[in-house]
């Protein structure tokens, strides 16, 4: 499998023969999973990227980038997506190990808490907006992955400290619908939900 955040990065992988295509959109928390690290990422959002690069390939879609319940899941579903991928959904299970300080961040989380930042490792990311990334925005930055090197020992500090305002808190931008609950049961309630509105559409 390989992540494509365009159509033309969902054919070259098709063409370099993986089984399944991971389509993930602007809204998808964390690093791009584009090809090029250096280049300013494309954000195409999942609605719109999802369906064209259905359309462009023959293999399955798996759609990544703002699902977070059983809506998005059944979205993603009609839109050509034969799954989804779900990350920051999951931040809130007991089993994810996130610590303190983020879960902090996660519950305060608004529609526009987030920002792409290559502060904490050199490479586009969606996370929290925080003093960190504040402070380091239009600074000169070391590539990745040695920028990723240099902000370690500050994160990790800040991580003993409970402080997240230098933590990288990798999150999407549907960190506001997130629920605290086991990944069992959140599994079982997406599920549910995706039943639910496909059975009401």
């Amino acid at each position: 499998m390989g992540t494509a955040t365009t159509v033309a990065e969902a054919r070259a992988l098709e063409q370099a023969g993986v089984d399944f295509i991971c389509a993930q959109g602007a809204e998808a928390g964390g690093h791009r999973g584009t090809f090029d690290r250096d280049a300013e990422p494309a954000l195409i959002g999942t609605l719109a990227l999802v369906p064209q690069v259905a359309d462009a390939v023959r293999v399955p879609v798996i759609a990544a980038g703002g699902v977070m319940d059983g809506r998005g899941f059944a979205a993603a579903l009609a839109l050509g997506a034969s799954a989804v991928s779900l990350g920051t959904a999951f931040l809130g299970c007991p089993e994810a190990g996130t610590s303190g300080p983020y879960r902090a961040a996660l519950r305060e989380a608004r529609d526009d808490s987030t920002v792409i930042t290559r502060a904490f490792s050199g490479r586009a990311a969606r996370g929290l907006a925080n003093r960190f990334t504040r402070e380091m925005s239009g600074e000169p930055l070391a590539p990745f992955p040695a920028q990723n090197a240099l902000t370690r020992e500050i994160r990790a500090a800040a991580a003993k400290a409970g402080d997240h305002g230098l933590l990288s808190l990798w999150a999407g931008q549907g960190a506001p619908l997130l629920r605290e609950e086991p990944a069992r049961e959140l599994v079982a309630r997406i599920l549910r939900e995706a039943d639910a509105v496909i059975a009401r559409l």
